[in-house]
């Protein structure tokens, strides 16, 4: 395979990953979830306070129980899923809450690795093309 053909296909798997890791971002279902899926979802991103490392989903104790119904209570309310991951957040702090924001420093996080990976398949193709420049120069 030629040098030319090897960067054609790393800058096409690093457009794809591109796409892929956009399409997640961005991606949502155009349903609106269920009450009990919005339920277990802010179960799932909210961290047990008394339990190790679990979130309320996974936690089987009492108080992990009573979150969660304070969840489906908040959720029947009518109160978005922000107000209440804030409102955890505020009572527990911010290490409580398991997903990462998406925004401010949160995007940072999500956009990082793909920065990287963008800028390691650049310097690669860079590298390529000069040693393949170096080798076409006749020495006299």
């Amino acid at each position: 395979m030629s040098e030319r053909t090897k960067s054609i296909a790393a800058i096409t798997l690093a457009a794809a990953a591109l796409v892929v890791v956009l399409l997640g971002l961005a991606g949502s279902s155009s349903e609106t979830p269920t009450a009990e899926a919005r339920v277990e979802a802010l179960a799932a991103s909210i961290k047990c306070p008394f339990c190790n490392g679990e979130s309320l989903a996974e936690s089987p104790s009492a108080v992990a129980g009573d979150y969660r119904a304070l969840i489906a209570e908040r959720v029947a309310a009518g109160h978005t899923d922000d107000e209440i991951r804030r409102e955890f957040a505020s009572n527990f702090g911010e290490a409580f809450i398991l997903d990462a924001p998406t925004d401010g420093w949160g995007l940072t996080l999500w956009l990082a690795p793909l920065a990287v990976l963008i800028a390691g398949v650049a310097v690669i193709v860079s590298m390529r093309r000069s040693a393949d420049r170096d080798e076409e120069v006749p020495v006299e």
